[in-house]
């Protein structure tokens, strides 16, 4: 099972969403980005993106303008770091497919289509302060 974060429009339909993939590629992704708050690599506490579960709910207008500040911050960060494999490892099938060698550790998370998941979860974010509008976990 996956994690999916989409926004719908007011009769439900589906404006624009991200396919993340596994819950546990999600929470590689979170546990580095604590990492990094609590290494001070980040000058952000991140508590958008790290205090709410990845099973359900919502992330407010509200919520994503904050989001949208930590993620820039993070994908800021994560372009500094060397690649980890165990995080390639996840998505080896998709790189090598693609014909892709993370460059950096932020080039080693990817949604599903193979596209960078921190600018993949920006434009959401953006979206849905344009469409005010909420993400969904699904």
């Amino acid at each position: 099972m996956g994690l999916y974060l989409c926004i719908f429009d007011d009769c439900g339909e589906e404006i624009a969403g991200v396919e993340v993939w596994r819950y546990q590629y999600f929470g590689d992704f979170r546990d580095l980005a604590a990492e990094f708050v609590r290494k001070r690599k980040v000058g952000s506490s991140m508590t958008t993106l790290l205090n709410h579960p990845d099973c359900d709910g919502v992330w407010s207008v509200k919520d994503c303008r904050l989001l949208l500040q930590e993620l820039k911050e993070l994908g800021d960060a994560f372009r500094k770091e060397p690649p980890l494999q165990r995080i390639i490892d996840w998505k080896q099938d998709v790189f090598r497919l693609y014909g892709i060698t993370p460059q950096n550790l932020f080039e080693c998370f990817v949604d599903s289509d193979c596209e960078f998941l921190i600018d993949r979860l920006i434009a959401l974010c953006q979206l849905a302060i344009q469409e005010k509008r909420p993400i969904e976990f699904q």
